[in-house]
């Protein structure tokens, strides 16, 4: 269910990317690079508000350290997804798809990134489901 619901966040947050990116390109045409990062640092900050809060629902924990590790693996996705985003567009002249490519590469890996060291919360022993040796 937290793929689910993260899932249906990333979807939100994309579709903030990708209409940020695709405003500022038409603005700044020959930068598409930069567009990317603007949009990507908009959705950054809407996704781990929402992931925190109704994704993985670690509002308990320190919000401070969520927030610095989920801007830190910002700080890697984003010039991952640039650089794949660089890389596409001597390939493909077409920005928003050579992004949507881009970006598909990178969400697998910051859900993984997310789930087991950014929103990690520890769930009481008294909250956990009783376990039967050998099931």
């Amino acid at each position: 269910m937290t793929f689910v619901r993260y899932g249906a966040i990333q979807l939100l947050a994309y579709a903030l990317d990708m209409g940020t990116f695709l405003l500022l390109l038409v603005f700044f045409r020959d930068e598409p690079v930069l567009a990317n990062i603007a949009g990507k640092v908009v959705a950054g900050l809407f996704a781990f508000f929402l992931h925190r809060h109704f994704t993985f629902k670690s509002n308990q924990g320190n919000g401070k350290a969520q927030a610095l590790s989920y801007f830190a693996l910002l700080a890697v996705n984003i010039p991952l997804a640039s650089a794949l985003l660089s890389a596409g567009l001597y390939v493909v002249d077409h920005p928003s798809t050579v992004k949507f490519v881009a970006d598909v590469a990178c969400v697998f890996v910051t859900y993984w990134i997310s789930k087991w060291f950014v929103f990690t919360a520890k769930t009481p022993a008294s909250e956990r489901p009783d376990r039967v040796e050998g099931a």
